[in-house]
C-alpha cells in the first residue's frame, strides 16, 4: 500500500503540474509576492477537498464514472460535457508542449502539427506498451520530471547567476527572484481573480479525471495522506517554476542590453529584442494582465536569450525541456482517463478508445497553429473552466455519496460565480476570437439539455 500511494501521488502530481505550472502561474508568484501565494493555498485546498471528494465517491461505491453519473446523480450528460472539456485540454496542453520542442531542434513554427502528432504518437504508444501497469508507468514518468523540473530550476539559476554580470541586469534579476519572497508585492482585485481561476484550471478539474482515478484506488489507500503529499509536491514544483522563469527573465534582461550595445545587431534585430523584452517585463510587473495574453509571453525568454547570452543554448533547452515533461506528463494522463471514460461510454476497446481520443486531441492542437482558433480555444478553460469544475462536483451532492454536501455546494457556489466572472470578461472583450472562445465554452454545457433522452435511451 506504501508503494501504490506512492505512485498515486505521482500519478496526480503529473497530472497537476502541467503546462499552466511555467506559462501563467509563475507570473502570479512574481508579481503577488508572498501574499498572492498565501491567497492562493484557499483555492488549492478547495480544489484538493473536491478532488479527494470525487476520486472518494468512485473508490467507495466501485462505480466506473459513467455508472456513477447515471445511477447516482442521473445526469449522464454531465460526462459527455466533461469528455468534451477533457479534448479542448488535451489539444491545448499538446500544442504548447509540443511548440517547445521548436526551440530545441531549432525548427520555424510551422512544425508545431508535426511534433504535436510525435507527441500524441509516443503518448499512445507508451500507454501501450504499458498495457496492465499504467499506474506504474505514469508514475514513473511523473516521478522523472518531479527531478527533472527541480534540476532544471537548479542548474538555471546557477548559470544564470554565473552569466548574469550586467550591473542592471543583476539589478533586474534580483528584483524579480525577490518578489517572489517578498510580502510588500501590491495586490489586485483583478490579478487575484487570474490567479484564482488559473489555479483552478491548473489543477485539472473539469475533466472528470478524478472520478476515474477512484474507481481504480484500492480500498485500502488513505487519499487524504496521498493529496497531502500532491499538496507539498505542488507548492516546491511550483515556486521551482517561479524562479526557474525568474532567473531565466534575468538573462533575458542582460541579452537585450547586449544587443541594444551592440553595433554589429541590425536595428530591427534589436527593436525585435526590445519589444520582447518588454513583454517579457509586462509579465512579471502587470498582476492585472489576462492569464490568456501571457502564455505567449514565455516563448519570448529563447529568443531574447539566444545568441546574447553565453551558454544561452544550455538555458533555453533545460527551460523548454521541463516545459514539454510538464505537458507530457499531464498528455499520458488525460489520453488515458479520456480512454476510459469513453470506453464506457462507447463500449469500445482499450486500443480504439485509446485511438479516438489521441485523434481528437490531435486535430485540436494541429488547428491551433492558427492564431484567431489558437486564442478560441484557450479562452475556453480560462472563461468557462470554473463552471465546467462546479458541474463536475454537481453528483457529489448525492446523499448517497457525501458527507459534506453543504461544504461541496458552497464550493459550487463560489466556483459557480468565479465562472460568471470570468465569462462576463471574456464577452465584454473586443478581440472576436475571444467572444467566440467564450461561445464555445457555452456549447460545451449543449448535451445538458438532452439529458432526459440519455437517461430514457439508457433505459
Amino acid at each position: 500500500m506504501r508503494k501504490i500511494s506512492f505512485l498515486m501521488a505521482f500519478l496526480i502530481t503529473g497530472y497537476v503540474l502541467g503546462i499552466w505550472n511555467f506559462l501563467v502561474l509563475p507570473k502570479y508568484y512574481i508579481t503577488l509576492g508572498l501574499k498572492g501565494f498565501i491567497i492562493s493555498l484557499i483555492p488549492m485546498l478547495l480544489a484538493l477537498f473536491l478532488i479527494y471528494s470525487e476520486a472518494e465517491s468512485t473508490k467507495k461505491t466501485r462505480y466506473l464514472i459513467y455508472e456513477l453519473f447515471f445511477k447516482i446523480s442521473r445526469t449522464p450528460a454531465l460526462i459527455f460535457v466533461l469528455v468534451m472539456f477533457l479534448l479542448v485540454m488535451l489539444g491545448i496542453t499538446t500544442y504548447y508542449s509540443s511548440y517547445s520542442l521548436i526551440y530545441i531542434f531549432g525548427l520555424p513554427p510551422k512544425y508545431v502539427p508535426g511534433l504535436a502528432l510525435a507527441t500524441i504518437l509516443l503518448s499512445m504508444l507508451l500507454l501501450l506498451m504499458a498495457k496492465g501497469r499504467t499506474l506504474e508507468f505514469i508514475s514513473v514518468i511523473s516521478i522523472l520530471f518531479v527531478l527533472f523540473a527541480v534540476v532544471s530550476a537548479v542548474l538555471i539559476r546557477n548559470q544564470a547567476l554565473n552569466t548574469v554580470t550586467a550591473p542592471q541586469a543583476v539589478q533586474y534579476m534580483e528584483r524579480a527572484v525577490s518578489s517572489i519572497t517578498s510580502f510588500d508585492r501590491p495586490l489586485s482585485v483583478k490579478g487575484v481573480l487570474y490567479m484564482i481561476t488559473s489555479i483552478i484550471v491548473s489543477f485539472g478539474l473539469g475533466a472528470g479525471v478524478y472520478y476515474v482515478v477512484g474507481s481504480f484506488t484500492p480500498e485500502e489507500l488513505d487519499l487524504r495522506k496521498v493529496l497531502a503529499a500532491v499538496f507539498i509536491l505542488q507548492i516546491i514544483l511550483s515556486f521551482a517554476a517561479a524562479f526557474t522563469v525568474a532567473y531565466s527573465l534575468g538573462a533575458a534582461y542582460q541579452g537585450f542590453g547586449k544587443a541594444y550595445l551592440n553595433p554589429n545587431i541590425p536595428a530591427e534585430e534589436s527593436m525585435r529584442l526590445y519589444f520582447g523584452f518588454q513583454r517579457i517585463k509586462e509579465y512579471v510587473t502587470n498582476s492585472e494582465k489576462s492569464p490568456m495574453e501571457s502564455i505567449g509571453v514565455f516563448y519570448s525568454i529563447p529568443h531574447v536569450l539566444r545568441g546574447n547570452i553565453a551558454n544561452a543554448d544550455r538555458l533555453i533547452y533545460l527551460l523548454m525541456l521541463s516545459l514539454y515533461f510538464a505537458g507530457l506528463t499531464t498528455i499520458i494522463v488525460l489520453i488515458e482517463m479520456g480512454s476510459q471514460i469513453l470506453s464506457e461510454v462507447m463500449q469500445l476497446g482499450r486500443s480504439k478508445s485509446l485511438t479516438l481520443v489521441a485523434i481528437l486531441g490531435f486535430i485540436i492542437s494541429a488547428t491551433m497553429v492558427i492564431a484567431e482558433i489558437r486564442t478560441m480555444f484557450i479562452v475556453v478553460p480560462f472563461s468557462v473552466g470554473a463552471l465546467i469544475a462546479a458541474v463536475e462536483a454537481y453528483p457529489l451532492l448525492s446523499e448517497e455519496l457525501s458527507h459534506s454536501r453543504g461544504l461541496i455546494a458552497a464550493i459550487m457556489m463560489v466556483l459557480f460565480v468565479l465562472g460568471l466572472i470570468t465569462l462576463y470578461y471574456a464577452m465584454t472583450s473586443p478581440r472576436t476570437a475571444v467572444k467566440i472562445g467564450a461561445l464555445l465554452g457555452l456549447v460545451l454545457f449543449v448535451p445538458v439539455l438532452m439529458n432526459n433522452v440519455l437517461m430514457k435511451t439508457r433505459r
